[in-house]
This record gives C-alpha cells, structure tokens and sequence, in this order.
C-alpha cells in the first residue's frame, strides 16, 4: 500500500479544527437502550450532544426526546449478523455525507470518548487529505475474498473508535453510498469495520493512521496507566475487562463497582469533575 499524498499533518495548524466540524455517530441496537446507551446520554453524549447522532434499530420516543431527535431508526435487523451491523454502518456513512462536516468518527455503544481529546487529536491531523484513523487488532494484513479474487487490507476495529477525514469519505462513496456500503460488505464476506479497512486500504490504497489514544474491550484494558487516563480519547468495556481506576491512583474519588461498573462514571468525573453527579462518587 503507497503512503497518503503528502503529509497528513500538512498545514494543520491553519485547518482550526472544532467540535463543530465533527461529526460522531454511536451504532446501538434496541436491546441497549436502557443498559449501554444509557451511560454514554448520562456522561459524554452531554460534550457532543449538537455533534452526535445514534443509529440503532427501532423506534424510541424516549431516545429520541433525550437526544433531540438525534436517534435514527436505521431500518435495519436487530441482530449482530454481518449484514445487520453494516446495513447500520452504511446508514452513518450516508448521514454523514450529508452533513458535510470535516471529519466522521464512529464510535459502539461501548465506548466512551474524551470529546476534547478527540478534537485535540483531530486539530493533529489535516481534514483536507486522505486520513483514516483508528486502531488495529490484527497486525498482520487481513486476507479475504472480493468478486472471486484474494485481497489484502488493513483495518481498524470499530470497536476502539474510527475518525475518516471528509476527504477520504467522499472517495469511499462508489463502495459506501447510498446502500452500496452492504452490497461492498456482503461481495467481501467479513464486518463492517472490515469493509471500511477494505474501502480504504485496498480499493483506495490508502494507508491506516494508528493512535494509541483508542483503546477497546480486545486488549487489557486494566494494564492502561491510571496517570494518562485523562489523556486517552477513547476507552472500551466488556464483563470484567474495565480500566483500572482507584482514588488512590487517580487522586480523585471514584464510584464502587456496584454503582459503575463500566467504570465510565468515574472515569467521567476524572474529564470532567465539574459534572453534577460527581459530588456522589462514594469511594474516597
């Protein structure tokens, strides 16, 4: 795979970056709404509320009033089959062409964002080149199958976040557009986070822009240092792969495992501790 024409950090001190140029999606289904969901609308969704949309799989009239009207009803199945999950991604992608904001990050309805941080990293990066972003979990090159043929590619797991520049999205469109993003999918046989690696990487020969900022529920996550979690963009959970935040560690109080058992609460509260309920994190 060639390099990215020209630096991707070219000129981007003059690019002035904001929130408002970012565009976040959160792929969720119905079944979360109330568990997942519910921590991402009660901590960081609060940073990014004008910036981010949910895409799920039905109706919510309570989403829908707590995000103002930000929850879309992508139309797709309910299940975590290949074809549901990239029915749901293409659904991002085609809202995020309309928007024309500078950058689209997608993030699951596991993570949670350090939305400063995010911007911070973006402002890093030039929105006017081909940039893909994000972090691998397979560091050998994916082998697959498209049209009968054996390709190649890279990819980042949507699972630790994925941010791609407005100009690297516009050339996706003859494999992501309108409906094609699951037609492209289903030809490649693999996930969505697959089939934007495939985009990018193999059809656009575009090379992956790895940060260790992301981070998902496929590494240990209690191995990350609490001294940088303030400095982390992005962070994962999954049963009892959590971070590892104590108040000895982190000089700050934090929620018991009961009440937080993401560990986003608290984590929440170490980004932001002007938040309300912090006042009630109970473990000094």
């Amino acid at each position: 795979m060639r390099t990215n024409s020209g630096s991707i950090f070219n000129g981007a001190e003059n690019v002035g970056v904001t929130l408002n140029d970012v565009f976040i999606t959160i792929k969720t289904s119905k079944q979360f709404h109330d568990t997942r969901l519910r921590v991402i609308l009660n901590t960081w969704f609060n940073q990014a509320r004008e910036q981010t949309y949910i895409v799920t799989d039905d109706d919510d009239l309570e989403l829908n009033i707590a995000t103002n009207g930000h929850a879309i009803n992508s139309g797709c199945g309910k299940t975590h089959e290949l074809s549901d999950l990239s029915c749901k991604t293409g659904v991002e992608y085609d809202l995020y062409m309309k928007s024309g904001k500078k950058w689209w990050c997608h993030f699951d309805d596991d993570n949670y964002v350090n939305v400063g941080g995010l911007v911070d990293l973006l402002r890093q990066l030039d929105w006017r080149k081909d940039v893909y972003l994000g972090r691998r979990s397979k560091l050998t090159d994916f082998e697959g199958k498209f049209l009968g043929k054996t390709v190649y590619f890279v990819f980042a797991t949507t699972g630790a976040g994925v941010c791609i520049s407005k100009t690297l999205a516009e050339k996706m469109e003859p494999w992501a557009g309108a409906g094609k993003f699951l037609a492209t999918s289903k030809a490649l046989g693999h996930a969505d986070d697959c089939t934007i690696g495939f985009i990018i990487t193999n059809r656009l020969k575009v090379n992956l822009t790895v940060t260790n900022l992301f981070h998902s529920h496929m590494e240990n996550l209690a191995k990350l240092d609490p001294t940088t979690l303030q400095k982390q963009v992005v962070f994962s959970h999954r049963t009892l792969n959590i971070i590892n935040i104590t108040s000895n560690l982190t000089n700050t109080k934090v929620f018991d495992l009961i009440a937080d058992p993401t560990r986003f609460y608290s984590v929440h509260c170490l980004v932001h501790p002007e938040s309300f309920f912090c006042k009630f994190a109970n473990v000094p």
